[in-house]
């Protein structure tokens, strides 16, 4: 993969760039207040709370939440840990995004649970997040006060947390400290376009519009400098190499998200399979494209039928059927949690 030709982030007219610039402004604004009244007025869910914030000396303003499974006291063992990071665009959301659900993984899964605050683009593009989040783990991971057992990490994210997660693991200061990245519904190749996008996934009814192509270009703008190669495998790690990345790496891909077919064809490299057509790129034909396993369970890809970007968190077109978003997202929880538990985290492996 690494001797493919540079394929440099083009320089966008000058208007585009301002509207852009003025949508993100705003957007972020509008995205800040809503999310400030709405925790002024509504308490959080009891259990929902981190156990405690911290904040480490590489970037003092960020505030990472973390989650003590209930049963945990003081004299019990060290935890496998679980660093998760929320998703966003790469410019917007924080950590406490997450809360709900990375108080049901803590629970369920009976792991400590990091929600990693990070940088936000447009003031910090790639890779000065993909760095930052690499140099909090490593505070993470030398920080005596957490209960963690280092034998058993895993990183994951939400949408562009999931890229961040994958990035992350392929910097060698972390070589050998992780071990199993989970990717939710992350964009892997940022040489493939909004449009060729689109033509990857099914649609429900004619005309339906999916919620991220216009979510797309603009992340494009935010997070990646002009003259960025794309397929650098830190920003577009559909192009990383087996051995860059963790022995064990599970990615979840919702059926109906313009990003699922990319991550499954990630998947599918990562495997040896051999991809096919879809569109204007490649992914994984139709016996593997609903899901398989791989390099005895250590790779493994799951699509969810019928589910949406942001199903996890019942965000965008996922609200528009509640009930079943919600059975989706506990059944892949439960299947992503049997899977770390039984495979990177199972005791005396």
């Amino acid at each position: 993969m690494s001797t493919l030709s540079s394929f440099p982030n083009p320089t966008l007219p000058l208007f585009t760039r301002i509207y852009y610039y003025s949508y993100l402004l705003g957007f972020r604004i509008l995205f800040r207040i809503v999310f400030t009244l709405r925790s002024l007025f509504k308490r959080p869910a009891p259990g929902t709370t981190p156990t405690l914030i911290k904040s480490y000396p590489s970037a003092p303003r960020l505030k990472h939440r973390i989650f003590y499974p209930p049963s945990y006291t003081s004299s019990a063992a060290p935890l496998p840990v679980y660093l998760s990071m929320h998703g966003g665009g790469f410019a917007f959301g924080d950590a406490s995004f997450d809360d709900i659900v990375s108080a049901k993984i803590c629970s369920d899964w009976n792991v400590l649970v990091i929600s990693l605050d990070y940088l936000l683009a447009p003031t910090a593009r790639y890779p000065k997040p993909t760095q930052q989040v690499v140099a909090t783990i490593l505070s993470i991971l030398t920080d005596d006060s957490l209960p963690i057992d280092r034998h058993r990490v895993a990183v994951g994210g939400y949408s562009a947390g999931g890229q961040l997660a994958l990035s992350a693991c392929l910097d060698s200061r972390l070589k050998g400290k992780i071990h199993a990245t989970i990717a939710f519904y992350p964009p892997t190749d940022f040489t493939i376009s909004a449009a060729a996008r689109k033509d990857t996934r099914p649609y429900r009814y004619e005309g339906e519009v999916d919620d991220l192509l216009k979510i797309v270009p603009l992340s494009l703008y935010a997070y990646v400098p002009v003259g960025q190669d794309l397929r650098a495998p830190g920003l577009s790690p559909g192009f990383a190499a087996r051995e860059e990345l963790p022995e064990w790496i599970c990615t979840v891909g919702a059926e109906l998200d313009i990003l699922a077919n990319e991550a499954g064809a990630m998947m599918g490299r990562l495997a040896g399979k051999e991809l096919v057509k879809i569109g204007g790129t490649e992914g994984l034909n139709a016996q593997d494209r609903d899901g398989f396993e791989a390099d005895g369970g250590r790779l493994k890809w799951v699509l969810v039928k019928g589910a949406s970007h942001g199903f996890t968190h019942l965000w965008g077109a996922s609200k528009l059927d509640p009930e079943k978003t919600q059975k989706d997202s506990d059944v892949v929880f439960r299947i992503v949690g049997e899977w770390l538990l039984n495979g990177p985290f199972k005791v005396g492996k």
